[in-house]
């Protein structure tokens, strides 16, 4: 009975949200709430966005995404009442926060208004991954050569193709 916060990232119909944006959040809300969950944040992500592809003859689709604390062992049963709602979710994607990072990502959900804000934390946590100074290197050795760049690996390019060929 383990309780888990989660994300999950809806692609809604946009004619739906258009009409009616309020009834489609608390529709989404309301699914959650049944199975058990509790919204902790809910907020569009962007609206009429053109897609790469038609998904179930829509062109365009409106983005949504809600962050909410649920019982793990019921999330099957929440994906299987998501799947039904053919009508209004073309496709969600849901994964679970890390613990160590659930307040912090929390946080930036609540504060940040616009749409890129869980992109800027992950680049914001590149930066400082790949910051030599950040690790104890001298900037400027971060890759072993003169240039900074990644070292050299024996073989190169090709080694990695052959390694990538079906066995004979």
């Amino acid at each position: 009975m383990a309780i888990q916060t989660y994300e999950t990232l809806f692609l809604l119909d946009p004619t739906k949200v258009s009409a009616d944006a309020e009834g489609v959040k608390t529709q989404l809300h309301h699914i959650i709430e049944r199975h058990g969950g509790h919204v902790e944040i809910s907020r569009p992500w962007d609206y009429n966005h053109k897609l790469t592809y038609p998904i179930g003859k829509q062109k365009k689709g409106s983005f949504h995404i809600v962050y909410y604390t649920f019982e793990s062992t019921k999330q099957s049963e929440l994906e299987r009442d998501f799947a039904l709602q053919e009508g209004l979710i073309l496709r969600q994607l849901t994964s679970k926060l890390d613990p160590k990072w659930k307040e912090e990502i929390l946080k930036v959900a609540r504060e940040d208004g616009s749409n890129g804000f869980a992109l800027r934390g992950m680049q914001d946590e590149q930066a400082v991954q790949t910051d030599p100074a950040a690790i104890g290197g001298e900037p400027g050795a971060a890759g072993g050569e003169e240039g900074g760049g990644p070292p050299a690996r024996e073989g190169g390019p090709r080694r990695r193709r052959e390694m990538a060929e079906k066995p004979e």
